[in-house]
């Protein structure tokens, strides 16, 4: 008989594993502390709107993932074009920022200082490439990639905005594996359309079709719960783990508090999507001190996010827009997703705010934030004041892994210390310290599940 699994956290990568586990016939457990499953890709419901945790759109260049999602819902979901605009000066740019956005749309002016210092990183590179750069920080990428002038102008304010951490202490991780595309590849996908033999940039992702369910995208989570439960898994929602213990018979334990008790799973296995620190916490004494204090230098930025409901409509004509020196890096019209996430004739306009735990901002009420907004909403011809209804906030303490220029070390020694656990796993952004899309969750699900039955079946 094959034995149980205990997957700490119901995101979307936790509610992966466990449908594929289910699918092949382990049994599962999955512990999750919310009220509802899907983390990060979870939809908040208060009062008939439907918000995200920050919208966001289905999409992957994985026809195996794309024909997974699609296929949990009956008839398949719609293919939209993904509409995105950074704010930058008083104009709209694409988004990600391709070759045309600088060449024309920043001004000419812009464009021409743009392109020298573009060639002069080319002509006198300040330095050598690292050969693996993981340790290269954000500061010398961009440089590197676009040049010292869009660095300063663009790159900069906006990283540091968001990260609340000086580019130069920042790791090029910080930038997504598929954001890390070169001037010159930009170019060539903008007049060539071409894919590199690479792997695709984020322009690239952002030309794929993309797919939002009509209540909102946590209806993504909830139908893979729903695959999964139908496969056998069991899905206990509010209940937080506390603690983890080795039995003498071979299994592990998992403490967790649910209502007010404490109660205690058991299996053979614990894979963890949640962030590394409280997992390596958890462990108690079975983690060395070196391992401990590694875990705690891997920090998390958090996110908030206020919904402002209002009967206003087509207010940005894109779902997201990304701006500069505001109060908040991105804001969102849920209607430009799906009409069906407000009641008739409403509306809910979001606007998100990396921030520091412990900060003022991420204290605030949501009154206090709305007033936060207030000028920046009104000066940007977004809402004023009195086209707010209501307002809807969510607080994620762990949205973003942070990755500063010596993260890497530290992460390898946490990493290894599980490696030469037989029973002990990691898996998804928090889990892993890994910034990835739903796709990429899901896709990474699947694969620790092949690994895990490899192993149970020849142990």
């Amino acid at each position: 008989m094959l034995e149980r699994t205990i997957i700490l956290g119901g995101g979307i990568s936790g509610l992966g594993l466990a449908w594929r586990l289910s699918a092949r016939g382990v049994p599962t457990t999955v512990l999750e502390a919310d009220t509802i499953v899907g983390g990060l890709a979870r939809t908040v419901c208060r009062n008939g709107c439907a918000m995200d945790v920050g919208p966001h759109s289905f999409f992957s260049g994985d026809a195996e993932i794309v024909q997974t999602v699609l296929g949990l819902f009956p008839g398949g979901l719609a293919a939209a074009p993904r509409q995105v605009k950074f704010y930058y000066e008083g104009k709209y740019l694409d988004y990600p920022l391709s070759a045309g956005s600088v060449l024309f749309q920043m001004g000419y002016l812009n464009g021409i200082q743009s392109a020298c210092s573009f060639l002069k990183s080319r002509l006198a590179p300040r330095r050598p490439l690292p050969p693996a750069g993981e340790d290269e920080t954000v500061e010398d990428w961009a440089i590197d990639s676009f040049g010292a002038h869009l660095y300063r102008t663009f790159f900069k304010p906006y990283t540091e905005q968001f990260w609340k951490i000086p580019c130069a202490e920042l790791s090029s991780r910080s930038i997504p594996t598929h954001t890390r595309m070169s001037f010159f590849n930009t170019l060539k996908l903008l007049f060539f359309k071409r894919l590199m033999k690479r792997g695709s940039s984020l322009v690239e992702r952002e030309m794929l079709p993309t797919y939002y369910p009509p209540t909102g995208f946590g209806e993504i989570a909830g139908r893979v719960a729903d695959a999964a439960r139908n496969a056998g898994a069991e899905i206990q929602t509010g209940c937080r783990a506390t603690a983890i213990r080795r039995r003498g018979n071979g299994a592990v334990e998992v403490d967790y508090e649910r209502a007010g008790r404490t109660e205690t799973a058991e299996g053979a296995r614990i894979v963890s999507t949640l962030p590394l620190h409280r997992f390596i916490r958890m462990l108690g004494g079975a983690a060395p001190d070196a391992v401990k204090t590694a875990a705690e230098k891997l920090d998390y930025r958090a996110l908030v996010a206020l919904g402002m409901v209002t009967s206003k409509q087509n207010i940005l004509h894109a779902g997201y827009v990304y701006l500069l020196n505001h109060p908040y890096n991105r804001i969102s019209e849920m209607n430009e997703f799906s009409s069906q996430t407000s009641p008739p004739g409403k509306n809910i306009l979001m606007v998100e705010m990396p921030v520091l735990r412990e900060s003022i901002a991420w204290k605030a009420s949501k009154a206090e934030l709305f007033d936060l907004c207030t000028d920046s909403l009104s000066e940007g011809g977004f809402l004023q004041p009195g086209d707010v209804e209501d307002l809807i906030l969510i607080k994620e303490p762990y949205a973003y892994p942070v990755y500063r220029k010596d993260y890497a070390l530290h992460l390898k020694t946490v990493l290894d210390f599980l490696g030469r656990q037989p029973d002990l796993f990691t898996l998804g952004r928090l889990g892993e310290f890994m910034y990835m899309d739903i796709d990429e969750c899901l896709r990474r699900a699947f694969s620790r599940a092949e690994t895990l039955l490899a192993a149970e079946m020849n142990p």
